[in-house]
């Protein structure tokens, strides 16, 4: 019995042996962590030291399915450091986005794995008609980081915080007058200027909390700045230069969209058009991780509603106050 039971016990050892040694070989490494913003490392025993340099470009990496645009920049053929490098060059603006809006999927989806993604990947070596697979395994890409969310997010509430009470207690989006700060009329060119200094800032505060890095401005996200500042500026000099006295605020949408002589249609197509362009902006950047590249035609159009706003104010009368009868101050005939 002590032989029999010797030779069944070494049996077993045996069997759990060649059962972890299979283990090791089937299953796949853990998951390696990446951001947008640095290389990705990925172990490749024993290709390196067959792989050209020449061969780069027949190398290919494949996340979640989808052919990555990073591509394999080095191959480090020591054996303690045997991996293969990829990297998405950062002037390629229009494959990052790519990249970045293939890893980030929607964010809030993965709340309840911490914000982070498992995705597959395999990195495949094409020569003529064959793929050889290189390296397979799981990617696990942390879309937000907690601490990012919380800072960001309350960054942007206290902006948005100040810029309402500032804007309603304060002088900052009415008109200059001699009256009191309460009194003075809401000024369209600024509230313009401010809305686009808050969409703006909270498309980069938003891009900053997923790239985990500093973002780019587009260069339509400094025009629409440049319209909102130079409409402000125009209406200034015009205000400035005729001395124009303005009355008692009736209201902020009032104000905004009405002169001397009622509501006016150009005020009302300004308005619209930053409302339902700025929204199409941030809608944009919340779901493709990037500022938009509008066409040229919008900046046109937002371009020629506020020279139309500071063309019609050239006429304006010296006052805006409305007459005390509510049709009159709207232009509606009696």
């Amino acid at each position: 019995m002590p032989l029999m039971f010797k030779k069944i016990l070494l049996g077993m050892l045996l069997l759990c042996a060649a059962l972890v040694q299979a283990s090791d070989v089937i299953k796949p490494g853990g998951p390696i962590d990446i951001n947008l913003s640095a290389d990705v490392d990925i172990p490749a025993p024993g290709v390196c030291a067959s792989l050209a340099t020449d061969q780069f470009d027949l190398v290919e990496l494949r996340i979640n399915g989808v052919l990555s645009q990073r591509k394999l920049k080095d191959c480090d053929p020591d054996p303690v450091m045997n991996k293969l490098v990829f990297h998405l060059p950062q002037s390629d603006t229009d494959n990052s986005a790519l990249e970045r809006e293939s890893l980030m999927g929607s964010p809030w989806r993965e709340l309840r794995h911490d914000y982070r993604r498992d995705l597959p990947f395999n990195v495949s070596f094409k020569n003529g008609g064959s793929t050889n697979i290189l390296a397979s395994g799981i990617l696990r890409f942390q879309i937000l980081k907690p601490g990012y969310v919380v800072f960001g997010f309350g960054f942007i509430a206290v902006v948005g915080y100040a810029l309402f009470r500032l804007g309603r207690d304060s002088g900052l989006l009415r008109d200059s007058s001699a009256s009191a700060v309460n009194e003075r009329t809401f000024s369209l060119a600024r509230v313009q200027m401010a809305w686009w200094f808050f969409i703006v800032l909270v498309s980069y505060i938003w891009l900053w909390i997923v790239a985990e890095g500093i973002p780019t401005v587009s260069p339509q996200a400094l025009g629409l700045l440049g319209i909102g500042s130079a409409t402000y500026l125009t209406a200034a000099g015009v205000d400035a230069s005729k001395q124009n006295q303005f009355g008692e605020s009736k209201g902020f949408f009032k104000d905004i969209l009405s002169d001397s002589q009622g509501l006016t249609l150009h005020r009302f197509q300004m308005l619209v058009f930053n409302v339902l362009i700025g929204v199409l902006f941030l809608v944009y950047v919340i779901q493709h991780f990037s500022m938009p590249v509008f066409d040229g035609n919008i900046l046109t159009l937002l371009g020629m509603s506020a020279g139309t706003y500071a063309g019609f104010k050239i006429p304006e009368q010296q006052s805006k106050d409305a007459p005390d009868d509510p049709k009159a101050a709207y232009g509606v005939e009696t």
